[in-house]
């Protein structure tokens, strides 16, 4: 976060950055995700790095917004295929790198 975010109301808000991302689908592959399985950790997560940042609101996925798809993913685990086991790994991956 730069210094005109934080004197001119810039989101402060801790988001996984697309570096960060990448990082966490490497760790997943270490911990025995499939390219598939990544590929659909992706489809859920990764559009928000294609949608343009701005100063209010950069590019990345903020706490909420992967709680949020958390919580839809244990709620539709018939569209998706992942595990409790699966999905509780992806959290951890995402959330400790906020």
């Amino acid at each position: 976060m730069g210094l005109y975010n934080i004197f001119f109301g810039g989101s402060s808000k801790p988001r996984v950055t697309e570096k960060e991302y990448k990082k966490a689908k490497s760790e997943m592959y270490t911990e025995g995700f499939s390219m598939r399985e990544r590929s659909k950790v992706d489809e859920i997560f990764a559009a928000d790095f294609e949608i343009p940042g701005t100063d209010s609101h950069p590019k990345g996925l903020e706490k909420a917004e992967i709680e949020a798809r958390i919580k839809w993913m244990r709620e539709n685990k018939s569209k998706h295929g992942f595990s409790d086991n699966r999905i509780d790994q992806i959290e951890e991956d995402l959330m400790k790198r906020l």
